[in-house]
């Protein structure tokens, strides 16, 4: 393959990288934010254990963002690879980058099966708080340890093709199985399973409950929250799909030919940038799906959150005011004792 396809399949993947990474980046970490403080400032959502995998999937998600998908668009966009010269930074990097989204994935898979089962008698008693807590903390503990390898098997090292550092896996077993196992079937095959069976599910569990004589307020909370965690599952399918497709034929098929490398990672650094964005969206899909969840938001925003701060700087606006008053009458009664 000649340089000039070379560069332009560089330069596709690096622009793309700049301005999809970029924005995911940027409209993630404020989406995510809106996201936490909906979820934990109505009572409506505090009660159910769904808004708690949705609350802790987005904590993670901007850690994740901020973590990985930043440093890729550093990395990738604009050639600037702390990981290379760092083993610390190269170790935190993949660590963090490969136990983020297994968490957050933990957290999606868990509410939608949680929806499924706060809409059947016979599971009801499943969807708890309590047991959505601990499913939560050991998802912590469990992905944390498991964090571990990218920690020992991840290095910055020199590279003997290109003699530049390079942050990559230095053990080959374990470079098989995180091609092989952890991408395709961890992050993408598994869950995305887990959540299209149980959001079918949970839809027709819905369709079930409103003909019956179930509370109105309660109804339309699981049929909210259904319709979120379902479209969302959608959207992340479309938008993961290709990668994981190509990702695993591209592993399981190799090619040897030089041109076909090239086209292969630019195809596969593109599709990962979107796939990126899945971790981003979350709170734009709740927008889109759910009128509820936009008059929830002004609420929150406005009603609760802007009226209590507004409140707190009239309440400290008056007593400076107060203060200012009393040390005007201190000063007048001074100067009436002087004379």
């Amino acid at each position: 393959m000649s340089s000039s396809s070379t560069q332009y399949f560089q330069s596709i993947l690096q622009n793309v990288t700049i301005y999809i990474g970029l924005s995911a980046v940027i409209g993630g970490f404020f989406g995510n934010i809106l996201n936490i403080i909906i979820f934990s400032s109505l009572k409506t959502f505090r009660e159910t254990s769904c808004a708690l995998y949705l609350t802790v999937a987005s904590t993670v998600n901007i850690c994740h963002l901020l973590a990985a998908l930043l440093s890729r668009v550093l990395i990738a966009g604009f050639m600037i690879d702390l990981t290379a010269t760092s083993a610390i930074l190269c170790k935190l990097r993949q660590c963090v980058g490969g136990i983020g989204p297994l968490i957050s994935l933990t957290c999606m898979c868990a509410a939608t099966i949680d929806q499924f089962l706060s809409m059947t008698i016979r599971w009801r008693h499943f969807s708890h708080r309590y047991t959505a807590w601990r499913l939560v903390i050991f998802a912590l503990i469990f992905w944390c340890l498991y964090g571990i390898l990218f920690l020992i098997y991840y290095d910055s090292v020199l590279s003997p093709t290109t003699g530049n550092r390079t942050c990559t896996i230095t053990n080959a077993i374990f470079g098989h199985y995180f091609n092989q196992f952890h991408i395709p079937f961890l992050l993408g095959f598994i869950p995305l399973t887990i959540r299209i069976i149980f959001g079918l599910l949970a839809f027709i569990s819905v369709r079930k409950l409103s003909h019956r004589q179930t509370p109105v307020v309660r109804l339309e909370r699981d049929k909210q929250l259904t319709s979120m965690v379902l479209i969302q599952t959608l959207v992340d399918i479309v938008l993961s799909f290709p990668f994981f497709i190509y990702y695993t034929y591209s592993t399981y098929t190799p090619s040897l030919n030089p041109a076909v490398s090239v086209y292969s990672s630019m195809l596969i650094g593109v599709t990962n940038t979107i796939y990126y964005t899945t971790f981003s969206f979350g709170f734009y899909i709740y927008c889109c799906s759910s009128s509820r969840f936009r008059k929830q938001l002004i609420y929150v925003l406005f009603d609760v959150h802007l009226k209590y701060w507004c409140g707190i700087n009239r309440h400290q606006n008056n007593n400076r005011v107060n203060v200012q008053q009393d040390e005007n009458q201190m000063t007048s009664y001074k100067e009436c004792n002087q004379t």
